[in-house]
Parts: C-alpha cells; structure tokens; sequence
C-alpha cells in the first residue's frame, strides 16, 4: 500500500488487519514469546496503538493472531479441547497438556458450568473406606484412634495396597508433605516415629 503523511509530515504506512497479524506472529516466532506492546517500540512495524485501534485491545490482537495473551487466558481450540475432555481428565491434566496455569482451566470450566460430578467422587471414596477398613482395621494404623478417614498413598489409586486409614491428625501430616509417604512401608518406619514422638510432647 502507498504511504501517506501524518500530521508531521513524516511518511506512514497503512496496514490492513491480515498484516498485523502476520507481523505479530513473526515477532512471536522472533523473541519466542507473545509480544507486547512495549515490543513494538524496539522492531519496524505498526505501533502498538495501531494494532490496538485495529482489534480494540492488545489481548484480542495476540488471540487473532493465534497468540496466547500474557494474562494466561485460553485461546482458539483450547476451550474445545476443554469440553471436549473435562470428564476424563483432572484440572491438573488438562493444564500440563495445554501449558496454562490450573486457575485458568478451573474458571474457564466452572464459568461454562461445566461442574465435576462430585456426588459420585464421594460414593466412590465411600465404598473404597470400606474396603480399606475391611482390610486394614477400623482404627489408625499409625496410632490406632478410632476415628478415621481414607487416604490414597498414591493419588486416585484402586489398588487396596495404595490406601491407608489413618486418624486426621496422621492424614493431615501427610497432607502438608510433613512427612513423605511413598508406600505402605512408610507409615510405619516414618510416620509411625515421628507421631509416637509428637504425642510424648504433647501436655494435655
């Protein structure tokens, strides 16, 4: 396209929207990231208002051009592959197969009332505590309070040689990585000691 001149009488090139969006991608592909506006200032092109003035912000510039915002949020495909997969996979899944912060995929899928069935998670955990108490007793294991809750040595498991039953307090510090439990053999040779000693200090 011709240039023409600005108020200063300097020479200005006019773009069309298919430009920008080639110029934002071979920035991208330039600096390795999504650029910003700042970026502009440093490479020839179209200012940042320009593109701005083209697609009304800076976010939905860098979407159209197949590019991901610096404020995490999903572009195009990502909230398909979403619905598409929120029931088989975690949060946590679906965020390492797409490279987005978790928080983004949890508000994008409870914003879309796309809600986790969780009536059924806990029958499930339910009948897994029975199992587990019919296997390793109705009290803790590690200090034997009758009362108990169910925990997964390994995350999700349905293998009976993954769980425990364990008092809260026993679950709890496992739960903040107090103490690291990789297997069974763990709740006696590590836990074990450390909660006959936590209860000696104890003054009740």
């Amino acid at each position: 396209m011709n240039p023409i001149h600005n108020q200063q009488g300097k020479f200005k090139q006019i773009y069309s929207k298919k430009q920008i969006l080639v110029y934002l991608k071979r920035i991208a592909s330039f600096i390795n990231k999504s650029p910003t506006y700042r970026d502009l200032n440093k490479i020839p092109g179209p200012t940042a208002s320009t593109v701005i003035r083209f697609f009304g912000s800076w976010s939905k510039a860098l979407k159209s051009a197949g590019l991901r915002p610096h404020t995490h949020q999903l572009i195009r495909g990502e909230k398909t592959y979403i619905r598409e997969n929120w029931r088989g996979f975690t949060d946590e899944q679906i965020s390492k197969k797409l490279k987005v912060p978790i928080h983004t995929i949890r508000y994008y899928r409870l914003s879309s009332k796309l809600w986790k069935n969780t009536r059924n998670n806990k029958l499930v955990k339910a009948t897994q505590k029975k199992l587990a108490m019919k296997k390793y007793g109705d009290n803790c294991e590690v200090c034997n309070m009758s009362i108990v809750e169910l925990h997964h040595i390994i995350s999700k498991s349905k293998n009976e040689n993954h769980w425990s039953i364990l008092c809260p307090l026993c679950h709890e510090i496992i739960s903040r990585k107090i103490i690291l439990i990789k297997n069974r053999e763990d709740l006696f040779t590590k836990l074990k000691p450390f909660v006959k000693k936590l209860y000696s200090n104890l003054r009740l």
